[in-house]
């Protein structure tokens, strides 16, 4: 029963990664342009047939996106600088307690 067993695993596992690739390349995954941040996707249309007014105004959108991702990976980073000191600091104060004893 078991090699049965083993037999149908060395014969479906196989099967099905080549399923997987085949599925990932006919989808376009990891291929340049295909994904990136949320934003990038849905405004993919051409500036040339937008008005001086419209192209100015996606510049502005486009900067304030920019400006807002930046100022949202300062935060995370300050955010995670102030938890690994907290747990350097715990840490510390955990080894004060086992050294007492």
């Amino acid at each position: 029963m078991k090699t049965v067993r083993n037999a149908i695993l060395c014969a479906v596992v196989p099967l099905v990664c080549a399923m997987g690739t085949t599925h990932v390349q006919a989808q376009g995954i990891g291929h340049s342009g295909s994904y990136g941040p949320w934003w990038d996707s849905p405004v993919t249309m051409s500036m040339d047939k937008l008005s001086a007014q419209q192209k100015n105004d996606v510049v502005q959108i486009r900067s304030k996106m920019m400006q807002m991702t930046m100022e949202h990976e300062q935060a995370m980073a300050k955010m995670e600088m102030e938890f690994m000191q907290t747990m350097m600091d715990l840490q510390r104060q955990l080894m004060d307690v086992f050294r007492g004893h």
